[in-house]
């Protein structure tokens, strides 16, 4: 009549296998909650609440503002139109100097690569002979203060004003750089 030692199971070795995967399954569950991480948000911002909408002139100087900041030329790429000119006025030789996008982009990569940061403020519009405003064109000029810092810790900080030609499609299309004139004190 003894069958109790028969039915007697032994816990221990239980015990042990899970004593063994307890610290990695405790692991498991506070990683996945991080008390330091933000919560998500119900909203999504577009980038044209964040950059600025380039469908307007305003929302434009944004966006052109956001991709010196970021340092992306890429974005900085979207604002300049296929048929762009740059043109400066070199005053050694006095006289002016341009170059097309391709070169203009290139440069721009160029620079945002050697910056460690870059703050550009667009400041007063400025007023011109030639305003002109259409849904599809507008000339601005504005004033703005530059200031690069280069890896090598050299800095540069200059102020100047901006003469844009702005063009775009029609008016849902954003607008576009087709021409700056520089007139820059660097």
């Amino acid at each position: 009549m003894n069958r109790l030692p028969l039915l007697r199971i032994s816990v221990r070795p239980v015990r042990r296998r899970l004593g063994r995967w307890a610290p990695l399954g405790a692991a498991v569950v506070l990683a996945a909650c991080n008390p330091f991480a933000p919560g998500l948000d119900d909203e999504s911002i577009s980038p044209d609440q964040l950059l600025g909408n380039p469908v307007t002139v305003r929302g434009f100087f944004d966006r052109f503002r956001a991709s010196y900041q970021l340092r992306d030329s890429t974005l900085y790429g979207q604002l300049v139109n296929r048929k762009f000119i740059f043109t400066y006025r070199d005053f050694a030789a006095n006289t002016d100097r341009s170059w097309n996008r391709d070169v203009d982009v290139n440069a721009t990569y160029k620079l945002f690569r050697a910056a460690r940061a870059a703050n550009l403020q667009w400041t007063q519009y400025l007023p011109t002979t030639d305003t002109m405003y259409s849904d599809t064109l507008v000339y601005v000029e504005r004033a703005f203060s530059l200031s690069i810092e280069q890896r090598d810790n050299q800095r540069f900080d200059g102020t100047g004003t901006a003469r844009l030609e702005l063009v775009r499609k029609n008016r849902s299309e954003p607008w576009r750089m087709r021409r700056w004139y520089d007139r820059s004190e660097f």
